[in-house]
């Protein structure tokens, strides 16, 4: 999908994305589902690593298409399915983080921070 697809909606941007998010989907419910099975538990730095990092990889792009460029990895790579598969995750507890992050429950800011990147990220697609 080419850069600034001229003449689709942000609506159109995001189906012509579908087949992306779905098998990323995939990909990410498998890889975050075979984690937390084989380990029995899934590490709370690699979960704040995954958040933190897509985070800042949006920030980088917002950078980026403020600047007329396009985004890292450019429709070749979706992490809007990683947020979503871990807010499924995380809202049913199957993935479910201990302690707490600066006084507030580590579930509740990873959760805080995946529905903020996802719609970081969507916002992102919509206009790319």
């Amino acid at each position: 999908m080419p850069h600034g697809t001229p003449g689709l909606s942000p609506r159109q941007r995001l189906v012509a994305r579908g087949w992306h998010y779905l098998g990323y989907s995939v990909l990410f419910l498998l890889l975050y589902g075979g984690i937390r099975v084989s380990t029995g538990r899934f590490p709370e730095w690699l979960l704040f690593a995954v958040l933190v990092g897509s985070l800042l990889k949006d920030v980088y792009d917002e950078i980026r298409l403020q600047r007329g460029g396009q985004p890292l990895a450019y429709a070749g790579v979706e992490h809007a399915p990683s947020n979503a598969v871990l807010i499924a995750f995380l809202l049913s507890r199957f993935i479910d983080p201990t302690g707490t992050v600066v006084g507030v429950p580590a579930r509740d800011v990873a959760l805080g921070i995946a529905v903020v990147d996802l719609l970081f990220d969507l916002s992102q697609d919509m206009r790319a």
